[in-house]
């Protein structure tokens, strides 16, 4: 029996939703994507994958396909995954005869979803963001004055482009030239300029009820796994923005912590799900399952502050291979969705080369900085017996 409709077309969040649901029940998905997630046709997580388009043109396909499920089966909830199905999802919404997860209204999804009305919206209300101004194209782009007003080095990235697409770190006027002003494949527009925040990330996941956060996660980050911590300074900077804005449904904040001031300063925000979403659904706060229940909670805030999570693939991880293999609860059937799938056995397959080279060249790396070290230990010890001759 089908019990979820998985909507989205961006593959990198809609596969870790599926991954998400299959940990906490055996319930069926059906995902509804675009081109780039055909893939997921070969996948278990999902019964059946069907392609809509997400411009309006294929709304009222859409609303029929949604209905005709619901005529034969009871109890459906529809997820939408990503911007896009949340846009499509808000224009049928009244059409549609099923339950829906939280999601923003459509002029709120919008002002989070743009980086420059983000921006605006948090200045406004007096929480911290980075110096940041608005560009139309990259013709407008100077770099001796951007140079002058944010420092070296400073950020340029599109306003309406996700997974990092479209973001550099601009380090001098030669590699502003090669990878922005002279590089013809750099079309992406508006743009900003925003201040380098040096320091570490932090990020915040959470899911709130029109303003109010009912659950939220804090996490760092690096290659291959998520660690979450406490910080009651972003937590509280989260739900001010919530309140302010009245919002519903979850949303993933990028913030970094200045490592001079340690001030916390908020980047961008994602009003959707989110990549690195199993992780948290590891580590017992299943974002997906919260979404799905019904609100308000009267149990309190859920708050996940301390955990760690490896989000590559977890045959890469020796450490969870016992829960892999014998452990019936949520973690272990969460870590064999995201080991035995055969799309997940695919893409780790296409992406293993890449891991190698990677591994290869971190363990090249540390062996130099181990052998400069021994180099300059054994030249200072000749220098001081030499000294010491003298």
């Amino acid at each position: 029996m089908i019990n979820f409709i998985v909507l989205g077309r961006n593959k990198h969040v809609l596969v870790p939703v599926l991954q998400s649901i299959r940990s906490f029940t055996d319930a069926k998905a059906i995902a509804i994507g675009s081109e780039d997630t055909k893939s997921l046709k070969w996948s278990s997580l999902c019964e059946q994958h069907l392609v809509v388009n997400f411009d309006g043109s294929d709304d009222d396909a859409f609303v029929a396909l949604i209905n005709s499920i619901v005529e034969k089966i009871q109890y459906v909830t529809l997820i939408p995954a990503d911007c896009d199905a949340i846009r499509m999802t808000n224009r049928v919404r009244e059409r549609l005869s099923l339950k829906i997860t939280p999601i923003p209204m459509t002029a709120t999804l919008d002002m989070f979803d743009d980086k420059w009305r983000f921006y605006q919206f948090c200045k406004q209300n007096q929480v911290a963001v980075p110096a940041t101004r608005l560009f139309e194209s990259k013709e407008q782009l100077d770099y001796n004055a951007l140079a002058g007003e944010f420092g070296v080095p400073f950020v340029i990235k599109p306003v309406n482009q996700a997974g990092a697409r479209g973001v550099q770190i601009i380090r001098s006027k030669a590699q502003f030239d090669r990878v922005i002003s002279r590089n013809h494949a750099y079309q992406y527009a508006p743009l900003v300029a925003q201040t380098y925040i040096d320091g570490s990330d932090i990020d915040i996941s959470f899911l709130a009820d029109r303003g109010q956060i009912g659950a939220f996660a804090i996490q760092q980050a690096n290659d291959s796994s998520v660690e979450f911590v406490h910080n009651p300074e972003l937590e509280q900077m989260a739900s001010k923005l919530c309140k302010l804005s009245a919002y519903h449904g979850v949303m993933h904040i990028d913030a970094r912590i200045d490592k001079h001031s340690g001030k916390i300063y908020l980047l961008e925000s994602n009003p959707r799900f989110w990549a690195s979403l199993s992780a948290s659904a590891a580590c017992g706060l299943n974002f997906v399952a919260e979404s799905i229940q019904a609100l308000p909670r009267t149990r309190g805030i859920r708050r996940l502050t301390a955990g760690k999570s490896y989000i590559s693939h977890p045959v890469l991880h020796p450490s969870t291979w016992p829960a892999l293999l014998s452990d019936g609860g949520d973690n272990g059937r969460l870590l064999r969705a995201m080991t035995f799938d055969p799309h997940a056995l695919g893409s780790f397959a296409t992406a293993l080369p890449s891991l190698a080279l990677r591994q290869f060249s971190r363990r090249a790396s540390d062996k130099l900085r181990v052998t400069k070290k021994l180099n300059s230990f054994l030249r200072s010890s000749l220098e001081q017996k030499r000294l010491t001759k003298n």
